[in-house]
């Protein structure tokens, strides 16, 4: 019963605060435009879930996902040029970190010039603001190897091939999957903040719709959205780890 109780907690913070939110935008008399109560932030969600669904997993959802695979890959490649070209990490590191340091938002008007007010704009800013946790933790993972364990593995006959499958990369996948529940919602923001500075469907064209008419109930409703998309990512992750990467749970036991 005190373990349930405990696992509980967060839930009841939660119900708690939804009461405190609609009780006292009850008794401040609060308009709808200002504050909405949770009651009807929940009844604009259920009038306009088609719509809702629409723009964040046809629209934002892809420029999402697909911003994030191209992270994913160009993140590792570069990753795996810098564990085998030792030269190159002092080259590529100080410039992705200054890179890193500028805030997206200030790049994106240029991305709309160069890429047009389409889908690859949002792409392009989820794929940005997602590469560089992914290209950090995939260096740790394929680099931060015990010498003795790849001089074990030449010493079995192991060929570069064979080392790069059987050790380098088992244990730069689960630094990897560690990275994708990070870049999967810094991807989420850089296709919203792209449908902010360019874009007619998406999340966060819902958002500046919403604000643009004095529907903050809408505002809400598609943050409410968003941050449901966003956890769903995050656990889905997690549960193909837990599926597929085995062995980084079984190290954590012993």
């Amino acid at each position: 019963m005190i373990n349930a109780l405990k696992h509980l907690r967060p839930f009841l913070g939660f119900v708690v605060l939804l009461v405190v939110w609609q009780v006292g935008v009850r008794l401040a008399n609060f308009p709808e435009y200002i504050l909405p109560a949770p009651t009807v932030i929940l009844a604009r969600l259920w009038a306009t879930r088609n719509e809702q669904l629409y723009h964040l997993f046809v629209a934002t959802g892809f420029t999402t996902v697909v911003g994030l695979a191209l992270a994913l890959v160009v993140g590792v490649l570069m990753a795996l040029a810098v564990v085998y070209i030792k030269p190159l990490k002092a080259m590529i590191m100080p410039l992705l970190a200054a890179f890193n340091s500028i805030p997206k938002i200030a790049v994106a008007p240029l991305l709309v010039i160069w890429f047009g007010l389409g889908a690859e704009t949002k792409i392009v800013l989820a794929f940005l603001l997602s590469v560089f946790p992914i290209f950090v933790n995939s260096i740790t993972g394929l680099g931060e190897i015990e010498a003795d364990v790849l001089d074990l593995s030449r010493l079995s006959g192991g060929t570069p091939w064979r080392i790069f499958l059987k050790v380098r990369l088992i244990n730069a996948v689960p630094y990897i999957t560690d990275a994708l529940r990070i870049a999967f919602p810094l991807a989420l923001v850089g296709s919203i903040v792209g449908e902010f500075i360019a874009g007619n469907v998406g999340a966060g064209y819902l958002v500046l719709s919403g604000q643009f008419n004095l529907d903050t109930p809408l505002v809400f409703a598609a943050l409410l959205c968003i941050t449901l998309f966003a956890t769903l990512g995050i656990t889905l992750i997690g549960l193909l780890e837990n599926h597929f990467v085995t062995w980084k749970h079984s190290t954590r036991r012993r």
